[in-house]
């Protein structure tokens, strides 16, 4: 009895303990906003935005990546404590002039997630592809190691198939927001939807297939053709645009949490905006039309998609989680007492 205790009371000290990293995260970003690590004012501020993926959004979506399961829980644990030594590891790096010396800093987060994808490939492994909400959270916790590697390439200073610096580093903001982040988003939507009495619907398979095929097709577009960025964007776009929908007409009425509602809806909605804004970027790429600049995309896009999106779709499941038990149906046939 005392074992099972254990069992059920570890994964909630662990889940807290994300959560408090992400919250200690916060004061601690808050002050890096005074810090100068570039010259160039458009980069500073594409630098906050991933310090603020390493101080915040990692440890929220590491918060809910276990469910109520206790398996994996070494594992689990030790993606959880490494968070916060990792992130502060990778930000030092960018007080440093890019080189070996950064490149070896910033490899310790690369390290880290892979461990985080270690993470997804075990509960993968032990799962199947079923249920599709948990097989979405893996594919989050399998791209986070994306980012990581091109941290690394920023870091080192160098340019590989001609890329210039910005592209680098906006790809390493796509990997840990779109790729790490999303799929976690619409898990934890998923999970809503899996114990409602109609379930997921055939409408959330499409939103996981779309998130998950998007990133690869997005990063081929950057490396041989915008065409291919283009369907990628859509893609990416239709998936958020239609768990946006799914999220205000079936996830919303299922939680009681007036606080996780707000955020839920300001994240779907911050959402359609940033991808309509994406689309006519990639757009214009494909068109040779000047649309939206880079320095506007990340004013525009990267903020809403990083704090209007992400953020608060993370802080409304976790406060969720924290809070609220998910819905569970009644059962659908009565239960009969056995006879005496």
């Amino acid at each position: 009895m005392i074992e099972t205790t254990r069992l059920v009371k570890a994964p909630q000290r662990l889940r807290e303990f994300a959560r408090r990293s992400a919250a200690v995260g916060v004061v601690v970003w808050v002050l890096l906003v005074l810090a100068v690590t570039t010259d160039s004012h458009e980069t500073e501020l594409i630098h906050r935005v991933v310090f603020f993926a390493f101080l915040v959004i990692v440890p929220l979506g590491l918060s809910l990546a276990l469910g109520e399961q206790a398996m994996r829980l070494g594992l689990y644990r030790l993606v959880v404590f490494l968070q916060p030594l990792a992130a502060v590891i990778a930000i030092t790096s960018f007080f440093f002039g890019k080189g070996i010396a950064s490149a070896a800093l910033a490899a310790v987060w690369f390290v880290f997630t892979g461990i985080v994808a270690l993470l997804g490939v075990t509960r993968l492994r032990s799962r199947g592809l079923h249920p599709l909400p948990e097989t979405s959270i893996d594919a989050g916790l399998l791209y986070l190691p994306v980012g990581g590697a091109w941290l690394i390439v920023y870091r080192l200073g160098v340019q590989p198939f001609d890329y210039g610096e910005t592209i680098i580093l906006l790809t390493v903001v796509h990997f840990h927001f779109a790729g790490f982040a999303a799929p976690i988003v619409a898990g934890m939507a998923g999970r809503v939807l899996a114990r409602s009495k109609v379930g997921t619907g055939k409408t959330f398979p499409v939103i996981v297939v779309a998130l998950v095929a998007a990133m690869p097709l997005v990063a081929a577009g950057i490396t041989f053709s915008p065409w291919l960025g283009l369907a990628g964007t859509l893609l990416l776009s239709i998936g958020l645009v239609l768990l946006a929908v799914l999220t205000i007409a079936r996830v919303l009425p299922a939680i009681v949490s007036l606080s996780a509602r707000v955020l839920l809806l300001v994240g779907a909605l911050s959402s359609c905006v940033a991808m309509v804004l994406a689309s006519l970027y990639s757009y214009s790429l494909v068109a040779h039309v000047l649309i939206l600049r880079i320095p506007t995309m990340a004013l525009t896009h990267g903020l809403l998609n990083a704090f209007g999106f992400t953020t608060c779709s993370l802080l409304a499941w976790s406060v969720f989680g924290a809070k609220e038990r998910p819905f569970t149906p009644p059962p659908r046939h009565p239960v009969v007492a056995p006879p005496h």
